[in-house]
C-alpha cells in the first residue's frame, strides 16, 4: 500500500489550512518540500550539486544532484505527482532508485530521481501513478558512517520506460523550499599565506606569491560552503571576481553559478583546478575546491571554451591592483575575499606614422616617449618600435621636417598599434628644399629626387609647382619657366588642422 505523507486527521487538517490563510506570503507559490516530510525545515546536505568528485580515484567529474543527509531507514517521499519510469540500481544494492516523471507518454519530459533506497521497501513499479507525498520507500544503510542519504536531482528523459541515461537539468536548491543557510561561504589561503593564487594561462606554472603578474593568467580561488552541517565541506552556488584600483575598475565578473543542466563528465578542469599546487579532491575524507575564476565569459554556462577566458593583465596600465572574489550561497548570503597584487609587463610599443599628404617615403620621423628616455626613427614604411616599455599610458611626441608635431596620449597593450597622422605645416609651393624660398636649388632638388632617388620633397606637395597633384618633369619645368622666363608663380600657401588617430 502507497502510503501518503498528506493523509492527516481532520483536527490537523484544520490547523493546516488555518496556517495557509495566515501566512500566505511564508513561501512561494513554485517550489516543492523537501522529500522527507519534513516541512519547514532545510535539511543538512553531504555533497552539492556541480561539486569536485574524484571518488576511489576516479577520473573527476561533477556530483550530479544534491545528498541530502538523514538517518539510514528515513522514509523518502514522492515531491511531486506524477509517473513512475524507472525503478532501477546501477551498482548493486546501495544504488537503488526511482524515477518519477511529470507526465505519461514517450516524449521528453522532466523529472525526479530519488536515489540510494532500500530495495526491499521501494513501494512503486514503472508505470504506477503516485502523489505528491507519497512514500516511495526508504533510505538505504550507507556503508560509509554517518552517510547515509537520498541523492536527489531534476532530470529530464523520453521513452514510457527511462534508463539511467537521463540528462541532469536542475540544481534542486533552486526549486526546494525552505532553503535556510546560516554562514555565507569561507574562503581559505589559496597559495601559501595568499589569498589567492595566480599561474599562466591553461598551465600548473605559478607566479610565486607576492612576485609581479605580467602577461595573460588564471586567478584561482579556494571556497567552501556548508548546508546545515558541521563537517562536510560543499561549494558556493555563485562566484564572481573583480579587479581595480583607484583609477580602473573591472567587473564583478560572473565566474560561475551551478544551477540549470550540467554535463557532469565535461569539462571539470574548466572549473577547478587539479595540481599538485591547487589539488581540488572531494571524497570521503577530502574536501578542498580550486575555482579557476577567470575561466568564464560571464554567462555561467561552463563550456570548454570558457578556458580561452583569462585575466590579461597586459591590457591593464603597470601598478598595484585588488583581486576581490565574491561568493554567494543559496540563500543570498555572501563572503568576499581581496588581495593586492602588483602588474608588471614590459611589452612592443608599435605603431606607423602617416604624412597627411599621402607621400610613399614616411621615413625620418622621430618619435619620443616624454615620461621616459626613449626615441625611435621610423623606417621607409613610416613604421616604428619601442621594444620593450612597461605596460601603461605614456605621451607620444612625434615630429617630421615639413608636418606640424603631433602628440597623443596611448596606452602600451600586448596589441598595440598606434597610428598618428601628422598634417602639414604651412609651406610654399615650389619650395622642394623647404628652405622657405623658391629658387633654383628647388630646381636641382627636384632633378635629384626624380632623376637621381634623392630625397623626396617635405612637404610631398610643395613639390607640386604646377598644382596638379603630382610631382613630375612637369614642375621642373614650371619652376625653370617660372624662375627664368616670367612664368606664373606656383600655387599659394596652403594650411591643413593637425590630427591625431589612436587604433588602439
Amino acid at each position: 500500500m502507497v502510503q501518503n505523507l498528506y493523509r492527516y486527521k481532520p483536527v490537523a487538517l484544520t490547523i493546516l489550512l488555518i496556517l495557509s490563510v495566515l501566512v500566505p506570503l511564508a513561501s512561494p507559490v513554485y517550489g516543492i518540500r523537501w522529500p522527507f516530510g519534513s516541512g519547514n525545515t532545510s535539511l543538512p546536505l553531504g555533497n552539492d550539486y556541480g561539486e569536485y568528485q574524484n571518488y576511489t580515484g576516479s577520473p573527476a567529474y561533477f556530483h550530479p544532484g544534491i545528498d541530502i543527509l538523514q538517518p539510514a531507514g528515513s522514509q523518502v517521499y514522492a515531491v511531486k505527482s506524477g509517473i513512475v519510469k524507472a525503478v532501477l540500481t546501477t551498482a548493486a544494492e546501495y544504488h537503488w532508485r526511482v524515477a518519477i516523471s511529470d507526465s505519461a507518454g514517450s516524449d521528453w519530459c522532466d523529472g525526479w530521481l530519488y536515489a540510494h533506497l532500500d530495495q526491499s521497501t521501494i513501494q512503486v513499479q514503472v508505470g504506477d501513478t503516485v502523489q505528491m507525498g507519497d512514500y516511495l520507500g526508504d533510505i538505504v544503510y550507507w556503508p560509509t558512517s554517518g552517510f547515509h542519504h537520498c541523492h536527489f536531482v531534476k532530470i529530464r528523459n523520453q521513452g514510457t520506460t527511462w534508463s539511467a541515461d537521463w540528462k541532469f537539468i536542475g540544481n534542486p536548491l533552486d526549486e526546494l523550499n525552505p532553503i535556510d543557510e546560516p554562514d555565507p561561504p569561507v574562503f581559505e589561503n589559496t597559495l601559501a599565506n595568499d589569498k589567492f593564487a595566480f599561474c599562466k594561462e591553461n598551465t600548473h606554472d605559478y607566479f610565486e606569491p607576492g612576485a609581479p603578474l605580467s602577461g595573460e593568467l588564471d586567478i584561482i580561488s579556494k571556497i567552501y560552503d556548508k548546508i546545515n552541517h558541521t563537517y562536510w565541506k560543499l561549494i558556493p552556488y555563485r562566484i564572481e571576481y573583480s579587479i581595480f584600483n583607484q583609477t580602473l575598475s573591472y567587473g564583478p565578473i560572473l565566474s560561475f553559478i551551478f544551477t540549470d543542466t550540467l554535463y557532469w563528465e565535461q569539462n571539470v578542469d574548466v572549473v577547478f583546478q587539479h595540481d599538485a599546487t591547487c589539488q581540488s579532491q572531494a571524497d570521503y575524507q577530502y574536501r578542498d575546491y580550486y575555482f579557476i575564476v577567470t575561466n568564464t565569459d560571464g554567462d555561467g554556462i561552463i563550456e570548454a571554451s570558457d578556458q580561452d577566458h583569462t585575466w590579461n593583465t597586459e591590457d591593464f596600465p603597470n601598478g598595484n591592483y585588488w583581486v576581490k572574489v565574491e561568493a554567494y550561497d543559496r540563500s543570498g548570503h555572501s563572503r568576499a575575499d581581496s588581495m593586492q597584487v602588483l602588474v608588471e609587463n614590459f611589452l612592443p610599443a608599435s605603431g606607423k606614422v602617416n604624412l597627411s599628404d599621402n607621400p610613399s617615403d614616411a621615413s625620418g620621423s622621430i618619435i619620443q616617449i616624454m615620461e621616459l628616455p626613449r626615441t625611435d626613427t621610423t623606417d621607409f614604411a613610416g613604421s616604428f618600435l619601442f621594444d620593450s616599455i612597461g605596460g601603461g599610458y605614456y605621451q607620444f611626441h612625434v615630429t617630421h621636417t615639413g608636418y606640424t608635431s603631433a602628440d597623443t596620449i596611448a596606452q602600451v597593450t600586448g596589441n598595440m598599434n598606434l597610428q598618428i597622422t601628422l598634417q602639414v605645416e604651412p609651406y610654399i609651393r615650389g619650395d622642394a628644399n623647404h628652405d622657405q624660398n623658391v629658387g633654383i636649388g628647388d630646381v636641382v632638388y627636384l632633378i635629384n629626387y626624380l632623376f637621381k632617388h634623392g630625397f623626396i620633397p617635405l612637404p610631398f606637395f610643395a613639390g607640386d609647382a604646377s598644382g596638379d597633384a603630382r610631382v613630375d618633369i612637369g614642375d621642373v619645368v614650371y619652376l625653370v619657366n617660372y624662375l627664368f622666363r616670367g612664368g606664373p608663380s606656383p600655387q599659394p600657401t596652403i594650411l591643413k588642422k593637425s590630427t591625431v588617430k589612436n587604433k588602439n
